[in-house]
């Protein structure tokens, strides 16, 4: 049977805000269509989650995350056939992150930036990394921080790929963005087609460890702690002698966790970030490593 494309479910609920990362990692098996988190109180964040009409064992599964995450009440709520996400887009406007960075979601907006800061374009879609959330933007705070100018860049789990571009605009030699899902590595191709200057990160879709010897100067990681805790070791690998890592995704809540990761991953702390309930480290790769 062939299913009419935009019959919808909304899925909607409220969990504790320190359960976002529970929450992404919950769904990351899911067929889900979309997802979108928006603060609902002080430490209760609003989620939507959408799914195709006809796929009940979803619907259920996703009712069923949501209430384990401790949300008291979920709602299904029918949704007629739309550009829910277009109309959604459409009501999103520029934002300011930290000292250098002004976060376009329009590609086709008039405005440049405000005098003193670099616009990216980045256009919310299939991919995390729209700029909104607080682990995107500790790790382009970060970046006005460290030199990227003729460094070696990659960008693990690059998502929309604002990370990558971020990189490749503050003069990069060479930046790789890294994803395991085809789907994000289109998209991160697509973001980087979007800026106004030549923008060229390489994409790639697949693991670290495709990338063989390569090594780089700077590595930036904006995943959840599940997600990138089994992937350090390799990471060290991939990051030349003296190189600086930059972690984000992660809640304050796990802060000592990951610095016992990274001291066991024989790398050395060299800073930290707050923004909310979440940060980023900077650790370097010790020279004797």
């Amino acid at each position: 049977m062939i299913r009419r494309m935009g019959d919808f479910v909304e899925v909607r609920g409220s969990i504790p805000e320190v359960l976002e990362g529970d929450l992404a990692d919950e769904l990351s098996s899911m067929a889900v269509l979309g997802v979108q988190i928006e603060p609902a109180a002080p430490g209760v964040s609003h989620v939507s989650v959408w799914a195709h009409t006809g796929d009940a064992e979803l619907i259920d599964g996703i009712r069923g995350v949501l209430f384990d995450l401790g949300s008291e009440t979920v709602a299904c709520i029918p949704t007629p056939a739309r550009d829910w996400s277009g109309r959604w887009r459409e009501s999103l406007v520029a934002f300011e992150v930290g000292e250098r960075w002004w976060i376009d979601p329009h590609p086709d907006g008039a405005g440049g930036a405000p005098d003193g800061r670099f616009r990216l374009t980045v256009v919310p879609r299939a991919a995390f990394g729209s700029g909104t959330h607080e682990s995107t933007q500790l790790v382009l705070m970060d970046l006005e921080d460290v030199a990227c100018g003729g460094r070696t860049v990659l960008d693990v789990g690059t998502g929309s790929g604002v990370l990558a571009v971020a990189a490749d605009r503050l003069g990069a030699a060479v930046v790789v963005a890294l994803d395991i899902d085809p789907i994000a590595a289109w998209e991160a191709r697509s973001t980087s087609a979007r800026q106004a200057w030549t923008c060229r990160p390489s994409i790639v879709a697949g693991s670290v460890g495709c990338l063989g010897d390569a090594s780089f100067d700077l590595i930036l990681c904006n995943m959840i702690v599940t997600h990138f805790g089994p992937m350090l070791d390799r990471i060290r690998c991939a990051l030349a002698p003296g190189g600086t890592l930059i972690l984000s995704g992660i809640l304050e809540s796990e802060r000592r966790t990951v610095q016992e990761l990274l001291t066991g991953s024989r790398m050395a702390i060299v800073g930290q970030r707050c923004l909310g309930e979440w940060i980023s480290i900077r650790a370097a790769r010790r020279s004797e490593a």
